[in-house]
């Protein structure tokens, strides 16, 4: 963390990076959409460059804890490590949540929505085969 940033500020600035790139990524690659016209990769570069020229003068802009934890491990700096770990999970976590809870539900009730938590896809895939030796292929309803 750069001088004068304590580590809640720390924490969020990570998380609203984190925010807005995973919500670029979920937007700009959803197959549900058809209004989607571009580059998705430029779309999420400049996402990243975007994150990268708000944080980086704070907390040095982690986004991907495993760029986060290489930087420490190369440096032998830890101090304030876990800034760069929480904060993309709760950034990234919440914007999934937000995408796909608001943004752009799906079909389902949310009942079933819920169930994926716990059994996977329920309602996404139809699988095709009554024989358990027989190949199956997931194919989008």
């Amino acid at each position: 963390l750069s001088e004068g940033i304590n580590a809640g500020q720390g924490l969020g600035i990570e998380i609203i990076a984190t925010f807005q790139l995973v919500l670029c990524v979920l937007a700009t690659t959803d197959r549900r959409r058809n209004d989607v016209s571009g580059s998705a990769p430029l779309a999420i570069g400049l996402s990243v460059a975007l994150g990268h020229l708000l944080a980086i003068d704070y907390t040095g802009c982690g986004i991907n804890p495993a760029r986060s934890f290489g930087s420490a491990l190369i440096a032998n700096n830890f101090q304030d490590h876990w800034i760069f770990w929480v904060g993309p999970i709760i950034g990234g976590a919440s914007a999934a949540l937000i995408y796909d809870f608001i943004l752009a539900p799906r079909t389902s009730d949310l009942t079933d929505r819920m169930k994926v938590w716990t059994s996977g896809q329920v309602e996404e895939y139809d699988l095709e085969g009554d024989d358990m030796n027989s190949r199956v292929e997931m194919k989008p309803k």
